[in-house]
């Protein structure tokens, strides 16, 4: 689940006047480790219960990325589709990206992860990713 789709969850479970500690334990045997930590339920849960209505992340100011462009992106993209085994030290020495911004593009913006030295998207079932014919090109 994406972070608004669980902070939707804890709202609409505060809305139910559920007790914090109940929404974690309803999330953890829902979600399991994908569950996000108590801190966190709480921190929500305590937000809705003041009227926040929101379920997205506050606009903070910061060092704006210079590396997360389109036109990163698409390198980075290319080159891993080409090849899904590359390595990220490989992409990054090619694009001259450094290796935290091609780790960030592929796992944030391509939603891939690594599985068996193959990038993958992560929506794969489990069956899919141990199913070998799934990952030829």
């Amino acid at each position: 689940m994406e972070k608004n789709e669980i902070r939707a969850v804890i709202k609409y479970l505060c809305l139910k006047k559920m007790s914090t500690k109940d929404i974690h334990s309803d999330l953890e045997e829902t979600l399991g480790e994908s569950a996000p930590p108590y801190s966190t339920v709480a921190r929500w849960a305590k937000e809705f219960k003041l009227g926040r209505t929101s379920t997205e992340d506050e606009h903070r100011e910061g060092r704006p990325s210079t590396s997360l462009t389109g036109e990163n992106v698409k390198k980075v993209e290319d080159i891993v589709l080409a090849d899904r085994k590359v390595t990220v030290r490989h992409v990054a020495e090619v694009t001259g990206i450094s290796y935290g911004s091609v780790q960030k593009i592929i796992v944030n913006e391509m939603h891939m992860k690594k599985v068996s030295a193959r990038w993958v998207p992560r929506m794969l079932t489990d069956e899919q990713k141990r199913n070998e014919s799934t990952f030829r090109g």
